[in-house]
Order: structure tokens, then sequence, then C-alpha cells
């Protein structure tokens, strides 16, 4: 489900070649553009402040918050707005990154860097940065204009990127590394089994699913649920397809909605909302949507029932590996449970004693709860028990301690730079003000949330079928439906709370599913199942999935706006 990398494929010389001066071509013209839209768009007068102090030699803000100090408070005057410049960089950027992910086979990081310069070509060169809040807006600086910016605004935005999703991406790789290797998963999935009785066996493999895949990566709990499920074959000498389907269903839905994984965690960044929030919205959505994958595998299994074949190769070897020591399950569940209880609990009581209170006694609890409850502090207390646990019941030395949070991190930090690469992408499209471009179709439009809601599913089902990677569909969608969202939440006109868009982006970005994701071939090489039968299987199941979650989440939005 999440991105792998992948080398590179040239298809031949010639085209290789052509695709090379395309690219210098437009390269160019962008920053021909860029300098004549410095010289022909003057400062706003709200960084008027910034461009007076700043020296000609200063480096561009770091951050948006930077970039919010150096402006003044006035809001934005209007200006002459070329609206065919930000939609010609919107559509070479998201051209560059599909075309070179599909037809070159490019890494997701790569790709999502190019697409990123190559629309910062498109900005003029005074702009150096984006607010969000209060009104969203770029932040211009005349006195630091010059072509190094092309490269800066990147830079300065993957940086931010990191700085948001960074810590949390490291600590959730090495909480679910230290699960795995403790026994702790093991100890949630014999659990549930033993809770629900073997007649309700797919029951118990979605419900391990659905909680594993909260810290854990779906390809590794897929790899950790598939000897259980033919293990349960063995005995019963049915339903394999139905526990194949119930795992999948049960990690997808929490892989695509509920953070700490990548792509949720980056879109409630793009979209300005609580991750408690997020989380919570996440879990009410994704329990009814698991629930009917469940159905759906049941459904399918009868209509294609599948007999269980033999594994080869390394797969194999992991249906023999058996723990001799387990932790207790309170013990085990508490890496999972943890954050998610302290991120809860200080959202629920801001949300009950609003964001100022008066008294300062509650100003006092609120304080030391957003301490508590902060995401990275939250994630590295569950990172801490989680390494305990190797330590406490496993008995591993500190090197073999050690040795788990360099694999964990080795693989965490692809996904780093994937997401914040991504990130980066994002904040160069708000640069080139495309959210002015779609703010005037859904202004003053009291359908205009409903309409949100179906454009942020159809963005990021379409990115998903093109390119695969559930989590890039999730990254480039938000950048787009956070120029949309937010201005209309700015002025009340969105109808609903905007964590709800990140349950509709995680629904969308489970849509056909095929060939070109990588969760598509651990489902069918790990069940051991041909294309086809994948196809009409894994394929089928993971689109019932997207649309009951995004139904799920509209009527939700609907009856509980939360605004």
């Amino acid at each position: 489900m999440h991105p792998n990398p992948t080398a590179f494929s040239f298809p031949s010389s010639r085209f290789s070649l052509r695709i090379l001066l395309v690219a210098l071509l437009i390269l160019a013209n962008g920053m021909a553009f860029a300098q004549r839209g410095n010289a022909q768009e003057p400062a706003p007068e709200n960084t008027a402040a910034a461009t007076e102090s700043a020296s000609p030699n200063s480096t561009p803000p770091q951050d948006t918050d930077e970039a919010a100090d150096q402006a003044s408070p006035v809001a934005p005057q209007p200006r002459d707005f070329n609206a065919w410049r930000p939609l010609a960089a919107m559509c070479l950027g998201i051209t560059v990154v599909l075309g070179l992910m599909i037809g070159l086979k490019v890494h997701a990081f790569f790709a999502l860097i190019l697409g990123a310069l190559v629309i910062s070509c498109w900005i003029p060169l005074d702009v150096v940065g984006f607010v969000k809040s209060p009104v969203p807006d770029v932040v211009r600086n005349a006195s630091q204009a010059a072509p190094i910016q092309i490269v800066n605004r990147v830079t300065n935005s993957l940086g931010g990127a990191v700085s948001g999703i960074g810590i949390l991406i490291a600590m959730a790789a090495i909480i679910g590394k230290c699960m795995l290797v403790s026994g702790a998963a093991d100890r949630i999935v014999k659990s549930a089994l033993a809770i629900f009785g073997e007649k309700r066996a797919a029951l118990a493999m979605m419900v391990s699913g659905f909680i594993l895949s909260i810290p854990v990566f779906f390809d590794t709990v897929f790899y950790l649920l598939v000897p259980l499920a033919r293990s349960l074959y063995r005995r019963t000498g049915k339903n394999y397809l139905l526990y194949l389907g119930a795992i999948a269903a049960g990690g997808a839905v929490t892989h695509t909605l509920v953070p700490p994984t990548p792509g949720p965690l980056l879109v409630a960044e793009a979209l300005e909302v609580s991750i408690g929030t997020v989380m919570l919205i996440g879990l009410c959505v994704g329990i009814p949507s698991a629930a009917i994958g469940l159905l759906a595998a049941a459904w399918l299994n009868k209509k294609m029932p599948i007999e269980m074949r033999p594994m080869a190769g390394s797969g194999a070897a992991a249906e023999e590996k058996e723990f001799t020591v387990l932790p207790s399950l309170p013990m085990a569940i508490i890496p999972v449970l943890l954050p998610v209880l302290l991120i809860s609990i200080e959202t629920i009581f801001s949300t009950m004693v609003g964001k100022n209170p008066t008294n300062e006694n509650i100003q006092t609890i609120q304080s030391w709860l957003k301490l508590i409850g902060s995401p990275n502090l939250a994630m590295i207390l569950a990172a801490i028990f989680a390494i305990f646990l190797c330590w406490k019941v496993q008995k591993h030395s500190l090197k073999a301690l050690a040795d788990h949070v360099e694999d964990a991190l080795l693989s965490g930090g692809v996904i780093i730079l994937i997401t914040a690469a991504g990130g980066a992408f994002g904040g160069l499209l708000a640069m080139t003000e495309i959210q002015l471009v779609v703010k005037s179709l859904f202004e003053g439009n009291e359908s205009g949330g409903l309409i949100v809601l179906v454009v942020a599913f159809g963005l990021s089902a379409a990115l998903k079928i093109a390119q695969g990677s559930s989590t890039v569909a999730m990254i480039i969608s938000s950048s787009l439906v956070s120029s949309i969202a937010l201005p209309l939440a700015a002025s009340d006109n969105l109808g609903f709370h905007p964590a709800y868009l990140v349950s509709v982006i995680g629904s969308g970005s489970l849509m056909g599913s095929w060939m070109n994701d990588s969760g598509f071939w651990v489902f069918s090489k790990m069940g051991v199942l041909t294309e086809g039968e994948t196809l009409r299987s894994w394929t089928v199941l993971l689109s019932i999935l997207s649309i009951s979650g995004f139904l799920l989440t509209t009527l939700m939005a609907t009856i509980f706006p939360l605004v």
C-alpha cells in the first residue's frame, strides 16, 4: 500500500532524450515566466513590512510560521491575477510526477521533488512562502527575489513537512518493528482468535488487521497474519479467501484512515486539522467500513472459493516462526492504545472547554494536556514502551534493541522522505495561488461542501488508479483539495469539519487497486493467488471499502458536521 523504492527503467535512449529536451524547455519557459511575473505582479500591501526589513542576502523563511511573522496582519489587497499560470503549473507538475512514476518507473521521492521544482519555476521569484491562517495567502518579499528562490522554496517546504511528520512516522516504524519482534503482535492475534473462536476466525483476522495496521505498515501486517490464515484453512479446509479478505479489509481501512500512517498524517497537516480529531473520525468511519469489507469478503468467498496452494521461498519459512514466550494482552496492546488515548484525551478536553477558556485552572490543565497529548510525545512514549517489551519479554540485548531500531528507521526513513516530498509538492502548488482559481467555483454555494467531498474522493481515486500508491494519491489530492477547502473553512462556507476530508481522501485512495499497486502483489504472492484471482477479489474488495468509506463519511459529515 505504501510506495516502495523502484529502479529507473528507461525505454530507449532516443525516447529519454526527447523527454529530457521537453523537460528543459518547460523549465526554461517557467523560469522566464517567473521573472516576468516578478516584474509584473507587485508585492501587495500585506508584505510591505517584510520587503522593507529584509536584506538582499537574507535567506527565505524556513516555514510558514516564520513567513507569517514577517508579514503584516493587514488583509491581502486585490491585485491583477492570471488564472492560467497556476493552472499550467498544476497540470505540468502533476504530469511530471505521474509521467516519471508510471512511464519511467522513477522512485516516488525523486518524482515528487522534480514535480515541485517544475511548479516552482512558474511562481514569481518574490514569493517566499505560504501561510494557511488566518487567511490562506502567499508571502512576498521583493528584496529576496532571485533565481535561487526556485530551489529554496522546495527545500524550505520539504523541511517544513519533515518537521510536521518526521518524528511521528519514525516512531510508528519503531513501534511496528518492536511489536513484531517482541511477540506483541502475535499475542493480539491469538487473543482475538481466543475471544471470537474458530467459527468466527474471519472476524478475529479482521480485528487483528484493523488494530495492527494503526502502528504497522499494511504490507508487514499482511505478511504477519497470512500464516495464521493458512493455518486456519488447514484445520477447516474451507474459507481461505474469506480469511485473506478479512485481513485485507481490517488492515487497508486503518492504513488509509487512521494516523500515524503516512497518508492520513500528511492530509491532516495539509488541511490543518487536529490529529486527534482525524483519529476519532477515522475510527468511526473505519469500524463500519471494515465490517462491510468482512461481509464483502464472505460474499467473494462464496462466489469464487479458492483452495490454499503451497507457498515457496521465504514465505514458507515465515509460517514456521513461533515465539516461546509472549507478553500479556494488556502489555501487548499498550503501544497501540497509548498514543490514541493520550491524543484523544487532549482533543476531547479542548473540544469541551474551547480553545481559549477564561478560567485559570482550566487553562493550566489544558496547557499540560497539550503537552501530554502532543502527537510527537505520545508516539515517543509508545515507542519507548515497545522497545521495553522487547527487552522485558524476549530478553533482547542492548545491541539487539539498537538493531531493531535501526531496521525500523531504514524503512521508516524512506516513507518520511516520500511523504515530505509530497508536502513540498503541495506547498509549491499552494504558492501558485491555485486556491484563487478554484475558490470562485464554491464561494457562496450552499452545496459547496458536498461538492468538495465528491471532488476530494474523485481526485484521490483517479490518482490511485493512475499510479498505484495510496500514499502518493493522498498526498497529491490533499494538496489540490486544501486549496479549495481552506478558504471555504475560513469563511464558514464548508459546512462540516475539514477532518472529514481526510477520511474521504483516504477512502478514495483505496479505489481500483490493480497491478501498479504494491499491495496488489503482496496479496497475490503471499496468498498464492493468480493475477486474475487477485483482480476479482482484492481489487473488488478494496473498491467496496472505498465506496463504503466515502458514503459513511458523507453521512457523518451531514448528521454530525462538528462546526
